[in-house]
C-alpha cells in the first residue's frame, strides 16, 4: 500500500530493490515501504537493517485538527477530483489520512479548480453555474454563490477575503464576500471571452481569457484582463502573444506567467507579462504540447504540466528550463513513455506532487505522484480519487 510503513524489513536488500524498480514502470500503483527518507536513502537502509526487534507500544493517536496536518508537516494537498465531483483533503505529512468533501451528484457539477483564503477553500462547479465555499476545519460546504448561468471556472480571493469567479460561458467575473447575505453572484464585469483564470497582483485582478469564438476557436491571441479587485473596474488589456491560454502563476518576481495551450497539435508557448505596466515581457517557446496548467513555487520555479508529456519545470529567476520537453518530469509507462499530468505543485520542502487524471481505456488509475525535490526522482504515488485536475499544496490558519 502507498505510504504503509512497515514496523521492520525481513526482506533482504537485494530483495527489496528488485520488488521496488519494476514497480515504478508498471500499472496500477508504486508500494514503497516508506515516504521518508527518500527512496535511494530507504535502499541504503534496507542494505543494513539488522533484525527485527520490538519497537515498543505504538504512540497514541493524535487529537491533532485534521487540517492543522501532523506536527511535523501542517501542509495540506487539495485535489479537485473533476469526475468524482469530489474535493479530497490530503496530509502531506501522513498522506493515508486524507478527507474528501462531495459537490454534488448532478451531471452539471463540473468542477476543475481550487482557490484557497485562510479558513476556505473556493471550488467553480464548471455547469452548474455556481461557486462552492468549503469550510476546511469541517470539510463540509457552507454556502454557494450562484451565476444566473453559464460556467462556473476560474477563481481567487482578494487580499481582503473577497471572492473572484469567472465565467467562462458569459464572459464575466463576479465578486462576492463571504458574509454577504444573498447567495447571488450580484457584482459582475464583462471581461475578453472565454476566460479560465483569475490571479491576483499587486491589488490587480488579471484575468486570463482565451478569447475563442463560440466554436472555441481562436479570435486572436489570448487576453489578459486587469480589473481593480476591490471594484471590477477594467484598468486595461495585454495579449499573450499566444492562442488559447487556460492558466497562469504570478512569480516571486511579480510576473504573470501564461501558458499558451495552442492547438494540442503544436508546441505550446508561456508568456511574461508585467501586470503593472501590462506589457508582453517575453514569449518562451516550446513549453510542450497542449500545456494545461502552471504552479510557481517560492524560489521561482514554475511547474507547467499538460495530459500529453508531464510536468516540466522552468526557472522564472534564470529564464531557463530545468526540465524541459526532453527530459519532463513524469510517471514512466512500461515502454518507457510518460503518463500525462493535469497539475503539479510543489511543498516548501521542494517535494513535487503532481496529478494524473487517470486513463480507462488504458487501464490506467488516476493517482497524484510524489518526486523528490531538485532530483524530481519519482518515489511514491497518493490515492486521488476519479480525475484529478488540480492540486494545490497550503497550510490553512483561522
Amino acid at each position: 500500500m502507498s505510504g504503509q510503513v512497515l514496523p521492520c524489513l525481513e526482506t533482504p536488500g537485494s530483495e527489496l530493490l528488485s520488488l521496488i524498480r519494476p514497480s515504478i514502470a508498471f500499472e496500477p500503483r508504486i508500494p514503497m515501504m516508506t515516504r521518508k527518507p527518500a527512496l535511494l536513502l530507504l535502499l541504503a537502509g534496507a542494505l543494513l537493517l539488522p533484525a527485527c526487534s520490538d519497537s515498543g507500544p505504538a504512540a497514541p493517536p493524535s487529537d491533532r485538527p485534521f487540517i492543522e496536518g501532523t506536527r511535523d508537516n501542517a501542509q495540506i494537498g487539495v485535489v479537485v477530483n473533476s469526475t468524482g465531483n469530489a474535493l479530497r483533503l490530503i496530509q502531506l505529512g501522513e498522506p493515508e489520512e486524507a478527507r474528501e468533501v462531495a459537490l454534488g451528484a448532478s451531471n452539471a457539477v463540473t468542477p476543475t479548480r481550487v482557490s484557497t483564503y485562510k479558513g476556505w477553500i473556493a471550488v467553480p462547479l464548471g455547469n452548474a453555474a455556481s461557486v462552492a465555499i468549503v469550510e476546511a476545519a469541517t470539510q463540509r460546504i457552507d454556502r454557494f454563490f450562484l451565476f444566473p448561468s453559464g460556467n462556473a471556472t476560474g477563481s481567487a480571493f482578494t487580499a481582503d477575503g473577497a471572492l473572484l469567479a469567472a465565467n467562462l460561458i458569459e464572459n464575466e467575473v463576479g465578486r462576492v464576500t463571504l458574509d454577504q447575505s444573498s447567495s447571488d453572484i450580484d457584482n459582475r464585469v464583462d471581461v475578453a471571452p472565454k476566460p479560465t483564470d483569475i490571479e491576483i497582483a499587486g491589488g490587480r485582478a488579471l484575468v486570463v481569457s482565451g478569447n475563442l469564438d463560440e466554436n472555441y476557436a481562436p479570435l486572436g491571441p489570448g487576453i489578459v484582463t486587469a480589473l481593480d479587485a476591490g471594484t471590477l473596474a477594467v484598468l486595461g488589456t495585454v495579449e499573450t502573444g499566444g492562442d488559447n491560454p487556460n492558466d497562469a502563476a504570478v512569480g516571486p518576481d511579480g510576473l504573470l506567467y501564461v501558458v499558451n495551450t495552442g492547438n494540442y497539435v503544436d508546441p505550446g508557448t508561456m508568456a511574461i507579462i508585467d501586470p503593472a505596466t501590462l506589457t508582453l515581457v517575453d514569449v518562451v517557446q516550446n513549453v510542450g504540447v497542449g500545456p494545461g496548467s502552471i504552479t510557481i513555487d517560492d524560489d521561482g520555479l514554475a511547474y507547467i504540466s499538460g495530459f500529453y508529456f508531464g510536468t516540466l519545470v522552468y526557472d522564472t529567476r534564470s529564464r531557463n528550463f530545468v526540465r524541459g520537453s526532453d527530459n519532463p518530469v513524469c510517471a514512466p509507462l512500461s515502454d518507457g513513455s510518460c503518463r500525462g499530468a493535469s497539475s503539479a505543485a510543489a511543498a516548501g520542502d521542494g517535494t513535487v506532487y503532481q496529478t494524473f487524471f487517470g486513463s480507462p481505456s488504458q487501464g490506467l488509475s488516476p493517482w497524484v505522484f510524489v518526486y523528490e525535490a531538485n532530483t524530481y526522482a519519482l518515489t511514491d504515488s497518493i490515492a486521488s480519487g476519479l480525475g484529478p485536475s488540480e492540486v494545490r499544496i497550503t497550510t490553512f490558519t483561522n
